[in-house]
């Protein structure tokens, strides 16, 4: 991610946390900064050991998971449950609606590439589910691969 398109994620994290009437504080913008950069899928011990990495000042783990919370119910974060980890939403600094997000996870390098599916394909997925007598609690999908890097 360049300079330019950091700072901007940054400033739209930013407005929706106070539009929320949420401080971005020091230890949030650290969080976000660390999801940022992995460009990957990290737990909430990793994400915490990237923080703490060469700074005087620790962060427990139990402090980024209330971050990780508060981040989710504001959608700048995606918890992929699957993995039990966390990446940036790719359109925090987006302004249009979206369609449902899924995710494609690569299963050696751990990159992570959001993708949009169409309503009608995601309604499709929830008619199978209910043909075969599953209620859908959330229409999130993951699926695991290989990126085209590995």
């Amino acid at each position: 991610m360049s300079m330019v398109d950091y700072e901007k994620v940054m400033s739209a994290a930013e407005q929706k946390c106070i539009q929320a009437g949420m401080r971005f504080t020091k230890r949030r913008k650290q969080v976000l900064s660390v999801l940022i950069e992995a460009n990957a899928a990290l737990s909430a011990y990793e994400i915490a050991e990237r923080c703490n990495a060469g700074n005087e000042s620790n962060m427990p783990a139990m402090s980024v998971y209330r971050i990780l919370d508060l981040f989710q119910d504001q959608n700048l974060i995606h918890k992929l449950d699957i993995a039990n980890k966390y990446v940036c939403c790719a359109h925090i600094s987006c302004s249009h609606e979206h369609d449902n997000s899924q995710f494609l996870i690569c299963g050696s390098c751990r990159h992570v590439e959001e993708i949009s599916l169409s309503n009608d394909a995601v309604q499709a997925l929830q008619n199978a589910a209910s043909a075969a007598g599953f209620n859908t609690i959330s229409p999130q999908l993951e699926i695991k691969g290989r990126c085209s890097r590995c």
